[in-house]
C-alpha cells in the first residue's frame, strides 16, 4: 500500500504563514462590530415613563407594530434615514446598527415613530412621521437613547 507523499517540511511552514497572514489581514476585529467614527445606540420608545402601548392583535407575522427612523440634521449625510430594529417591541426596544451592521454617524438625528406601521393606520395619528416629527436628539457613542413621546405631545 503505497501513501501519499509527505509535504516537505518548507511547503508545510510557508502554508502556515501564508494562512497566519491571511488572517491577520482579513479579520481584524473592532469592538463588536463598530465602524472607526461609528456607533450602535440602543434605546427605549416610553410614554409617561412607560414603556408605549402596541396593540399586536391585528399585526402580520414578523411585524412589531412599531418603526423608529432616524434622519440624519445637518452634514454632508443631511437627509439619510437608519432604521431601527425593533428587539421587544412589548418594552419599546430598538438598537441602530445600521444598514451594514457597523453602526451609525454619531450626530443630531430627527426621530420618526410609527405605531402599527405594516398593521394599519398609526396610532399615534402621524404626530411622529417623517414630515411632523418634532423630536430631534443628539446620538452620541456609549449612550443609549430614551424617547418618552409625552415630552413630545
Amino acid at each position: 500500500m503505497r501513501f501519499p507523499p509527505i509535504p516537505s517540511l518548507h511547503r508545510y511552514v510557508s502554508g502556515v504563514l501564508l494562512l497566519g497572514i491571511l488572517l491577520a489581514c482579513g479579520c481584524s476585529r473592532d469592538s463588536g462590530g463598530v465602524a472607526e467614527g461609528r456607533t450602535k445606540p440602543r434605546g427605549r420608545i416610553l410614554e409617561n415613563g412607560l414603556p408605549i402601548k402596541i396593540d399586536t392583535t391585528n399585526l402580520p407575522p414578523g411585524d412589531p407594530g412599531l418603526q423608529v427612523t432616524f434622519i440624519r440634521i445637518g452634514g454632508v449625510d443631511a437627509g439619510t434615514e437608519y432604521e431601527a430594529r425593533i428587539t421587544d417591541a412589548a418594552s419599546g426596544a430598538f438598537d441602530l446598527i445600521g444598514a451594514d451592521g457597523k453602526g451609525i454617524p454619531p450626530g443630531k438625528y430627527r426621530v420618526a415613530i410609527t405605531l402599527a406601521p405594516f398593521g394599519g393606520t398609526d396610532a399615534l395619528k402621524g404626530k411622529f412621521s417623517r414630515e411632523r416629527s418634532k423630536i430631534e436628539i443628539e446620538v452620541k457613542p456609549g449612550e443609549d437613547v430614551v424617547i418618552d413621546l409625552a415630552q413630545y405631545k
